[in-house]
This record gives C-alpha cells, structure tokens and sequence, in this order.
C-alpha cells in the first residue's frame, strides 16, 4: 500500500508497450461497487475472494503488467498465481514513507484508530511473504515512480542479456 504499485506500471506499460491491468480495479467491475463499499458491505475476505478470482483470469494472458493490490499477497493461493501470470517485482519502501505517502487516501485497511500503526502491522505481516513470492525487490522509498520504472526495466533487460 503506498509504493508506486499503479504509477509504476503505468510507466512501466508506456515503456514496453504492455497493457497495464490492475486488479483492484478489476474486482471493482466484478463486484459492481467500489472497494470501500466492498469492505463495507461484505468484508475483506469477500474482497479477497474476488481479487483470487481476478488473478485466475490473468494466468496464461501475455503482453502484461499487472498492479496489484498491497494485499494480494497475505493469500497462499495468490502467492502460487502470481508467478504463473509473471515476473513478481517487489516495491519496497519503510513503514514510514509507506505512511507519509498514503496518510491523507482513504484505504478501507487504515479506517483505524491508529492507520501509522496499523499499516506498520501490516507491512511486517506483510514483509516475508512478499520476500518468498519476489522474483525481485525495488527500494522505491528515495525513488520517483520514473525511476522506479526504469530500474525494473533495467534489471529485466540485464537479466535477458545474461541468457
């Protein structure tokens, strides 16, 4: 939550050409409601439910980024999609800058008394999982979403020059 996931891959499928789909957005037009009325109505496993649903449908498309959610990856069933659909880029940032970029947005996840703690929570529940799914990890905390791009692109193009 908070690290460039969306404006990095819209960055990312302007320079590679690749259509940017992003999963929130897909569980919005599966559900009919926006995602706050989503965790509002049904709860965030219903929500979870329809982005594991969202996912299958992406396995064995091509010519893809695809942004997900900051939650996607608390599901074992998600964790074992995502490689399948493609490359798992990590954009990692602290707690902190996580915060400072999402404290005024109104992410059903941090309606809490406390959102700084609660995303902090978060993240460290968080962390290994995205450590185990990563194909690789982006420090995006002292990064503009641009740059942040470009790095993914670099390691990527790095990576297929070494085949």
């Amino acid at each position: 939550m908070g690290s460039g996931k969306s404006s990095v891959g819209r960055i990312l499928s302007s320079l590679t050409g690749f259509a940017l789909v992003d999963t929130d957005t897909l569980v919005v037009q599966e559900a009919g409601q926006s995602i706050p009325a989503i965790f509002k109505r049904h709860g965030e496993g219903h929500f979870r439910v329809l982005e594991t649903k969202v996912l299958q449908s992406l396995v064995g498309r091509i010519g893809l980024i695809v942004a997900t959610g900051g939650g996607v990856i608390i599901s074992a069933q998600n964790r074992e999609l995502l490689p399948q659909i493609g490359p798992v880029v990590w954009l990692d940032a602290s707690p902190e800058h996580l915060y400072q970029r999402v404290k005024h947005s109104k992410r059903p996840l941090l309606q809490t008394a406390d959102p700084r703690q609660t995303l902090e929570e978060l993240y460290h529940q968080r962390e290994p999982l995205y450590r185990e799914a990563a194909t690789i990890r982006i420090d995006s905390a002292a990064l503009t979403h641009r740059q942040t791009a470009e790095a993914v692109l670099a390691h990527f193009q790095q990576q297929a020059q070494q085949q």
